[in-house]
């Protein structure tokens, strides 16, 4: 929790934040985290609407964390 208290900002993109959750999942899996064993969505709040990110996607973000 302290990790995410000192990384999180208010100021912070909807990218930033998906990329600080599967940072703090992949600290915290006992299982090596992939794109076939985690899924991400999110809610924006100016359409309101879920949207689900590709496996691709995911995939991405966990490439650029390791």
């Amino acid at each position: 929790m302290t990790y995410v208290k000192e990384q999180y900002h208010s100021n912070m993109t909807l990218a930033e934040a998906e990329r600080l959750v599967l940072s703090v999942l992949k600290s915290v899996m006992e299982e090596k985290i992939s794109s076939e064993n985690v899924e991400v969505a999110v809610v924006r709040t100016d359409t309101r609407q879920l949207e689900t990110r590709s496996a691709e996607y995911v995939q991405n973000i966990l490439g650029s964390l390791a």
